[in-house]
């Protein structure tokens, strides 16, 4: 796989150089809407100058815990993004009061000078408010035909888009893992993105992982991050091996009591196809393989186009646990990701007999930036509906 592993770094790089591509023309524009402000000039070359910054010290300064290296450009870069918006809308603003007089314009012009970036600075700071308070923790009941009374009320505590790297670390896990333990789960599932970086750079960071409590165990899926890594073979064999979380890698794992079965299914994510990762791709049939008859199917698949394919693919899919989106992680982002995702954030009745779960995710990828998309982590409660 020494090939591969070649071939994700050049991706890495053309990804890199693709961002700061894009960043740059943003950061041209603030330069030159905010150069003849001298108020406000060196904040925004301040600004540009972590920007970029910020997208080397994610692969440069990962530790196991977040350092100031890391989360001031990151910060910067949330700011940044505000305020090119804020600018936008504000040159679009001006452009509508020329038809007006020009006394108008020059004074709104002034006025979008100050009060774009003070709007952008309270929305920096809120946004990264909502990025370490407690995430909110959401409850969904979901109704699975054919569910034996014995797994009635069956709690699964459903985690996803932890994103352990340059911006969360140990301490954020550990808490995780005493808050979840605190409510008592039957069931703990990772739909992917748990990390950013590699084993060597995180394996203390998410050590405390092994230490989650339920009866029957915690079950993992990988995300499009995990590929992103690099050295995604040797997490799901150190989440395995080492924290005891059995990975679901196309497979399933027949959850029993007494004689009543539930199949909790996993496939590979999506990006793993599209990256021509070998022996890697999203196969809900062989995933599905070998569960009992008449069993109901929980499913879990990292992004909502995977549920899709997973509900396309197979005669029955109960539930569907998903993440990825992360509720659009700020506004206006929310617009695209609803529309180039099948499910946006929430509970979804496919049919009365499907449903699809999506979470909001705990953390955040980038920017530590949350805007009407707080952070959550579920308690999925399934319940008998015996036909």
């Amino acid at each position: 796989k020494q090939w591969y592993q070649r071939r994700v770094r050049v991706m890495r790089l053309q990804m890199m150089i693709a961002l700061q591509t894009v960043i740059s023309y943003g950061s041209y524009y603030l330069f030159r809407s905010y150069k003849v402000s001298s108020s406000w000039k060196k904040l925004v070359v301040l600004l540009i100058v972590l920007t970029h910054f910020s997208f080397f010290a994610q692969f440069m300064f990962v530790s196991d815990n977040p350092s100031f290296i890391t989360m001031i450009p990151f910060i910067a870069f949330s700011c940044h993004v505000f305020m090119c918006l804020g600018t936008l809308c504000g040159d679009i603003g001006t452009f509508l009061f020329i038809p007006f007089t020009i006394k108008i314009s020059v004074a709104y012009q002034n006025f979008k000078l100050n009060f774009v970036p003070i709007c952008a600075i309270i929305l920096t700071v809120w946004s990264y408010i909502n990025t370490i308070l407690p995430p909110q923790h959401s409850t969904v009941h979901v109704p699975i035909n054919g569910l034996d009374a014995k797994f009635d009320k069956l709690h699964i505590m459903h985690l996803s888009d932890i994103h352990v790297g340059p911006t969360t670390g140990k301490l954020f896990v550990d808490w995780l893992v005493s808050e979840v333990n605190s409510h008592n789960p039957d069931m703990v599932v990772i739909t992917g993105d748990l990390v950013d970086s590699s084993v060597k750079n995180l394996r203390n960071a998410v050590w405390n992982l092994k230490n989650l409590k339920s009866k029957y165990g915690t079950f993992y899926v990988t995300g499009n991050h995990e590929y992103y890594t690099n050295d995604v073979d040797n997490w799901l064999n150190y989440l395995r091996d080492h924290l005891g979380l059995v990975t679901l890698h196309n497979q399933h794992h027949v959850v029993t009591e007494g004689n009543a079965t539930l199949c909790i299914a996993g496939i590979d994510d999506p990006q793993a196809k599209k990256m021509s990762y070998p022996d890697h791709s999203p196969d809900p049939i062989t995933a599905a393989r070998g569960c009992p008859s008449d069993t109901p199917i929980v499913m879990l698949a990292h992004q909502p186009k995977a549920a899709q394919l997973s509900i396309k693919s197979l005669p029955r899919v109960d539930l569907v646990l998903s993440g990825h989106t992360h509720g659009g992680q700020f506004f206006p982002v929310h617009i695209p990701v609803y529309l180039v995702n099948p499910f946006f954030a929430g509970l979804y009745e496919v049919t009365p007999d499907t449903h699809v779960y999506v979470s909001r995710g705990l953390r955040f990828y980038g920017a530590p930036t949350r805007l009407f998309a707080y952070p959550e982590f579920t308690s999925v409660y399934l319940h008998s509906n015996q036909k």
